[in-house]
């Protein structure tokens, strides 16, 4: 079976792997600001702390739903919008709202951890327990919603109004914010506020045995709200580990390059932040999110430690 070419960024998925060794009724992401920050901010602040072992890609489903109507030969590897059943059903031909209950209309925001995703939006639960029961699914309650099982399926689906949880993982994500959230990883929300207010992002995992203590790469929009910028924000072990990665950037801004002309710049204290921002174009490696397929840049920074 063809595997589909959206349905979850690769390189993140290998990189988190090979580095890897009570709820509460708080907002969600995508839910139209609510619990302040931005929309990656509050992305994070659903995740549980403990997932920092595992890739996390940010998606907010309507600016990508836009452009990738607008422009798809720039914005065509973000066409599965950060939902797995719409990126898988552009290969099994199937409707995810026959399938599954809802449709991409229905979703603000997608985040990714491993090969689990959080939606939120605004879903019918009714339709959601019809689709589910024709597939053979048995429903129960938990906590925030309801829990979908089915015999010889490790797949779990949580559903309320407000959010989809599908863990295929042993990543367990909540329905609700959890006490203990990625946004209170002090490097994690150094790295999103490096990255301000993007619509698409992927981080590549904490670690402690590499130049880079956490990196990201997400993408910002132009003032004319169709052209966009990517930036990568990568927390450096020390000055030295900055000095050593800033250096291997800068390789790929030499001219000819594919980042030729952009710039990398290394922030202060004992700690740097490194920062490169690079125009997106419709060409291969320079599309938004380009990265988590090819792996040029995050191949870069995840080995070795100065």
């Amino acid at each position: 079976m063809r595997l589909p070419r959206t349905s979850r960024p690769f390189t993140a998925v290998l990189l988190a792997g090979a580095l890897s060794a009570g709820a509460t009724s708080c907002s969600l992401p995508g839910d139209d600001g609510a619990g302040g920050g931005t929309g990656l901010e509050r992305a994070l602040g659903a995740v549980p702390a403990s997932a920092a072992d595992q890739a996390v890609t940010y998606r907010d489903v309507r600016t990508v739903r836009r452009l990738v109507a607008e422009d798809p030969g720039l914005y065509r590897g973000l066409d599965g919008f950060g939902i797995l059943e719409v990126a898988q059903s552009g290969y099994t031909g199937g409707s995810v709202r026959a399938d599954w209950g809802f449709g991409a209309k229905d979703v603000r925001s997608s985040v990714l951890v491993g090969d689990s995703s959080l939606l939120t939006g605004e879903f019918d639960t009714d339709a959601v327990a019809r689709a589910m029961r024709k597939q053979g699914y048995k429903a129960s309650d938990t906590d925030g919603g309801t829990r979908y099982r089915k015999r010889g399926e490790s797949g779990v689906y949580d559903v309320s109004e407000s959010a989809r949880v599908a863990r295929r993982s042993h990543v367990a994500l909540p329905l609700t914010a959890p006490d203990d959230s990625l946004r209170d990883v002090k490097a994690y929300a150094a790295v999103a506020d490096c990255l301000g207010d993007v619509y698409e992002a992927t981080y590549y995992a904490e670690r402690q045995d590499a130049d880079t203590v956490l990196f990201a790469i997400g993408g910002r929009l132009g003032k004319d709200g169709r052209s966009s910028s990517e930036t990568l924000c990568a927390r450096a072990a020390s000055k030295k580990a900055a000095a050593t990665t800033a250096a291997k950037l800068r390789e790929k801004t030499a001219p000819g390059e594919r980042y030729a002309g952009s710039e990398v710049t290394v922030g202060e204290g004992d700690t740097p932040m490194i920062t490169m921002t690079w125009k997106n174009r419709p060409e291969s490696g320079l599309r938004p999110a380009d990265n988590d397929r090819t792996s040029e840049l995050p191949g870069l920074l995840a080995w070795g430690r100065a």
